[in-house]
């Protein structure tokens, strides 16, 4: 697999690389990657819906994040026949003017779509199912579809669409790393060791989930390499703006209901809070020192609405009650929860009953 991993990448000249929007450390892994391939020289655009705030000190130049820009506006010859095109450009707006030499435009002929070139390689990090990943973007994305695919995963659920297929029980982080070491010549230099670092931090919790010598063996060469341990810290911890709003409105909706303490926060302003953002919401609670069992609920609006929480524990049996109810796997004291129903009375219900 590490000869033709090799071969795809150092044919390919444009290459696209997208991760996940809801793996905490798919981010800081992609950079790794990113800075790695550009330091071999290819073309390289990541593709990311949202930089979360406290990522944003490894984030290269603007630039070299993507989102499609080639819009066409299509209408077909057999509906009319047009001699003419001109636009009129100003502050406030574009018109484009069409003069048909026979025939009628109808609304129902004109589509919209983007055109981007083909990238050689997309390589996606910590997405399960990528179809269904971009389903709801395809107007955008639907360039990407066709391109060979290296998957990288450690969800064992992983559908395995790639052409190379990685998937492996341990960080993305050290997944990435065992990867980048293929390519002779490459200098893992301060950016590409903060990341990985960054990444090793977010997925083990700041090593309080691991008690692998390896794992605090590949931090201590990362920092020998360059990474500044003390700004991944410092920037991974800090509370946001976002998040200091949201335990605010968590706190002044918090109700107890048996051992169950929960809070419904029922705004607009938090509906795109993703598993990667609660993750380090529920790093905040703990050193708050909460000991209750703990629901927090809010409603998603990012695709189809969906009721988005978490559930945080010191109990164990509860928390794997819970992350078995909801098929998702328990993490470090806590669980993040997606529930179809648009119901938290429901969702807040299915979780007492577990924890009684």
């Amino acid at each position: 697999m590490s000869e033709e991993l090799k071969k795809l990448v150092l044919d390919a000249k444009n290459i696209c690389l997208i991760p996940s929007k809801n793996e905490p450390e798919s981010l800081s892994s992609c950079l790794a990657l990113f800075y790695t391939l550009r330091e071999l020289g290819k073309n390289v655009n990541l593709i990311s819906e949202k930089i979360p705030e406290r990522l944003s000190f490894l984030i290269p130049s603007l630039d070299f994040l993507s989102s499609p820009k080639n819009f066409v506006i299509s209408i077909p010859r057999s509906s009319t026949d047009i001699s003419q095109i001109y636009y009129e450009k100003t502050d406030e707006s574009l018109k484009i003017h069409l003069t048909t030499n026979k025939g009628s435009i109808r609304k129902e002929d004109i589509s919209f779509y983007f055109q981007e070139a083909k990238p050689d390689l997309v390589i996606t990090f910590g997405i399960s199912d990528f179809k269904k990943y971009l389903e709801n973007s395809l107007d955008s994305f639907a360039y990407l579809l066709g391109s060979p695919i290296i998957n990288i995963d450690n969800n064992p659920s992983n559908l395995n669409f790639g052409q190379i297929n990685i998937v492996e029980n341990k960080s993305l982080s050290e997944i990435v790393l065992d990867k980048i070491k293929i390519f002779e010549g490459v200098n893992i230099d301060k950016n590409i060791a903060n990341c990985l670092l960054a990444g090793l931090v977010l997925y083990y919790e700041n090593f309080k989930n691991t008690t692998s010598p390896s794992v605090y063996q590949l931090a201590s060469d990362l920092i020998s390499k360059g990474a500044n341990n003390q700004l991944v810290i410092d920037n991974l911890q800090k509370t946001t703006e976002k998040e200091m709003m949201f335990l605010s409105t968590l706190f002044l909706n918090i109700k107890n209901e048996g051992s169950l303490a929960y809070s419904i926060i029922n705004s607009n302003e938090f509906s795109d809070i993703s598993e990667q953002e609660s993750l380090s919401l529920v790093q905040k609670l703990k050193t708050m020192g909460i000991q209750n069992n703990l629901l927090v609920l809010w409603e998603s609006r990012n695709s189809d609405p969906i009721t988005n929480g978490f559930f945080y524990s010191k109990n164990k049996a509860n928390l794997n009650k819970v992350a078995d109810e909801f098929n998702v796997n328990s993490k470090n004291e806590w669980v993040f929860i997606q529930d179809k129903a648009i119901d938290f009375h429901s969702t807040k219900e299915r979780v007492l009953k577990l924890i009684l």
